[in-house]
């Protein structure tokens, strides 16, 4: 959660948000009042009519708790437990009942009304408030008080009241008419307010953002209106309740289009063996290269549009529900294509992919709402693999594009009657990547293991530490002495235990040493005895150097401890002195900040990474720069990643292009994997750092195909404001 970066601004801030919330119930009130006017107006619905009336002073009194807790969680970064509107997910769409689907549709319809109503003054609001949060630029998606939030807050309220669904969608259409007016005014006097206690707003910067994925549908201008896909007949197909298809109009498509002159290339035939020959030697990469290279050259002279005719004749022949399924397949490519992340000849591939896809669609109209079905299951394979480089001309990309490439042309000449091309080809592509990736995915298995191993040895060292620290012995030793009892002989003693298997209560006798040694470095303690301490002395440092060895410790800072342990011996009566110059940061100094020790092996396998070995050039965090495109920001939160997500790091001044490929179930370590197999592991400590200082930056969090098909659910949510449903 942001909080303002100037104490002169975080009162007006709180202040600002408060007067907000308080004036809720007083916006609320007004709401109703018109549209109670409205609906009388119009002799609308009289049971919605009583029903407002009747929870008007529970509508009232809620709202200023609703803002609160929405205006919380926009700060926050995301909506309080509830999905906002414009986060429909395409997934989810085919569980939404039909009443769930309208309400979705006229909570965005009121969202944009009120968006358009508060247009004069919004971008004053928005200026002052980031003013307040700290922020030296506008960044309106930051401001808690945004429009949307108020939309959401409604939404809360009007649920919370148990009405039907049908009384609710009127509710929140006339709510929707009436609230940009009324929100005009008190962002009015929110800024008068603002501006009275000294606040002054936040520069405007122009700031190149990586481009929105956005469904642009092909039916796009004049055409627009012949569009099919709304939210609800997208849920409908979703849900089987349109047609399935015909397969004999599929078999009478295919026999016209394949005999309307196109020429495929002679060392192809339309059989499913034949068609997918190169996919069968896809380990010989050269080869695949120089077939794909004598067909670019073939097809340089092929006419250009054949995707257009191709979709038009389809869709003109097509059933009600193939005709949608059709639409979405080209929304989909669309928005992969375009998509900023990938690369041009990923990019392109896609595009070259539709006409298999599209034919697909015939026959299984709904295969792309399928994770599991082969065809999703290659787009995302081939897409989210394709992350891994940044450059086309990074080394392994044409490796990985070549059987890519080859595998498309293939199913291009291949009849489509099913999933069965698209299954045998993703079968055999992610027989080369894994291939071509097989040193990698080992030298990750044993950084994995090394880093479960040391997690292990780090939960168990802190347990057995805390035992350790409630020895009265611990009492009366020097503070460096109990210090390394805790942290690095905790250690030993884990690592015993954890490769002991015979059962033994102290493995290796490393917990024993404890005593002698607390003993050993007591003040004035040992010196009463010297007898028994030159008795105890060689055997007792013979064990610790045993012990640090057994977990790789530092040569370096074990020779230190034990010149200071042997010092605090020699000084016998004056270990008190000893005590004074014996300080904990001298024996774990390095990896004091991060609360998690790595043997130097296990440090090596996983690449282990302090942040202070990454380039750690002091950047704001709302410093006004270029963003090029394709270079979102970190989101507030890094721990939150996944495994899957990409990411870039910035590492000895340069960024590197990664993969979250581990993250510990407990949240204490997290590895990233590069294109070349390259291993970057770090502490939760280390992974906020990079956040936090702007060198981590998050390429997706989602997958690419997930992505473009939320794009389509949110292209069919807009198509729905103007229709009817």
């Amino acid at each position: 959660m942001p909080e303002p970066s100037s104490q002169r601004y975080e009162a007006p801030f709180r202040a600002c948000m408060s007067e907000a919330a308080r004036r809720g119930a007083h916006l609320m009130d007004q709401l109703v009042e018109a549209t109670r006017a409205s609906m009388q107006l119009r002799g609308q619905n009289a049971e919605a009519l009583r029903l407002l009336l009747q929870h008007r002073a529970r509508l009232c009194n809620e709202f200023p708790d609703a803002l609160l807790a929405e205006f919380a969680a926009a700060l926050a970064g995301g909506p309080a437990g509830r999905e906002a509107p414009s986060a429909l997910s395409f997934d989810s769409l085919e569980l939404m009942a039909e009443d769930q689907v309208q309400e979705s549709v006229e909570v965005l319809r009121a969202q944009q009304a009120t968006l358009q109503a508060v247009e004069s003054v919004l971008g004053e609001f928005n200026a002052l408030v980031c003013a307040a949060l700290g922020l030296k630029t506008v960044q309106a998606e930051r401001n808690p008080l945004r429009p949307e939030v108020y939309v959401r807050a409604l939404r809360v309220v009007i649920t919370d009241t148990g009405v039907p669904a049908a009384t609710r969608l009127v509710w929140m259409q006339h709510f929707g008419e009436a609230l940009g007016g009324l929100l005009s005014r008190d962002y009015t006097q929110l800024c008068a307010l603002l501006r009275e206690q000294g606040v002054q707003q936040a520069g405007f910067n122009v700031v190149n953002l990586a481009p929105t994925v956005v469904a642009a549908t092909p039916t796009a201008g004049a055409q627009r209106a012949e569009t099919l896909l709304t939210v609800r007949q997208l849920r409908k197909l979703l849900a089987g309740e349109l047609d399935a298809g015909s397969s004999s109009f599929d078999a009478q498509f295919a026999r016209e289009f394949e005999a309307g002159g196109r020429e495929f290339p002679a060392d192809f035939s339309p059989t499913v063996p034949a068609a997918f020959e190169a996919l069968q030697e896809m380990r010989q990469v050269d080869k695949v290269m120089q077939r794909l290279a004598e067909r670019k050259a073939s097809e340089a002279s092929a006419p250009q549009g054949s995707v257009e005719a191709l979709r038009a004749q389809m869709r003109a022949q097509a059933s009600p529900g193939q005709a949608l399924g059709l639409e979405v397949v080209s929304l989909m490519v669309n928005n992969i294509a375009h998509d900023p992340r990938l690369l041009p000849e990923v990019q392109q591939a896609v595009r070259d992919l539709e006409p298999a896809l599209l034919r697909l669609a015939l026959v299984d109209p709904r295969f792309f709402s399928d994770k599991r079905h082969p065809a999703r299951q290659l787009l995302e394979q081939f897409t989210q693999r394709s992350l891994a480089w940044a450059k086309p001309e990074s080394a392994g990309f044409a490796a990985f594009m070549g059987p890519a490439q080859e595998a498309v042309q293939a199913l291009l000449t291949t009849r489509i009657a099913g999933a069965e091309p698209f299954a045998f080809a993703l079968k055999s592509l992610q027989e080369v990547w894994d291939e071509l990736q097989k040193r990698e995915r080992r030298k990750r298995e044993k950084a994995v293991r090394a880093l479960v191993q040391a997690e292990q040895r780090n939960m168990l060292a802190e347990k057995i530490a805390g035992t350790l620290r409630q020895r009265a012995e611990t009492a009366g030793a020097p503070r460096g002495i109990v210090y390394f009892v805790a942290g690095p002989w905790a250690q030993v003693i884990a690592q015993a235990r954890l490769s002991d298997t015979s059962g033994a209560t102290d493995p290796g006798g490393y917990e024993d040493v404890v005593t002698d040694l607390l003993w050993s470095a007591i003040p004035g303690v040992a010196s009463t005895n010297p007898a028994r301490l030159s008795r105890l002395v060689p055997g007792l440092l013979d064990k610790l150097r045993e012990g640090l060895e057994s977990i790789g410790f530092s040569r370096t800072k074990s020779s230190r401890f034990f010149d200071e342990l042997m010092t605090l011996h020699a000084q016998g009566a004056r270990a008190a002195q000893a005590n004074a110059g014996m300080h904990h940061e001298s024996l774990l100094d390095d990896e004091a900040p991060s609360n998690v020790w790595m043997a130097p092996a296990e440090a090596q396998l996983s690449g282990f990474v302090e942040t202070q070995m990454a380039s750690e050039a002091p950047q704001p965090l709302f410093e006004e720069t270029q963003m090029s495109a394709g270079e979102p920001a970190a989101p507030a939160d890094a721990v939150s990643l996944q495994p899957g997500a990409w990411v870039e790091l910035r590492m000895d001044d340069a960024w590197v292009r990664t993969q979250l490929s581990w993250a510990s179930p407990y949240g204490t370590l997290f590895m990233f994997t590069n294109a070349d197999g390259i291993n970057h592991s770090m502490t939760r400590q280390s992974l906020e750092r990079l956040s936090a200082s702007g060198n981590l930056r998050v390429l997706t969090t989602q997958a690419v195909v997930d992505g473009a098909l939320d794009a389509v659910a949110q292209a069919a949510l807009r198509n729905s404001l103007d229709l009817t449903l």
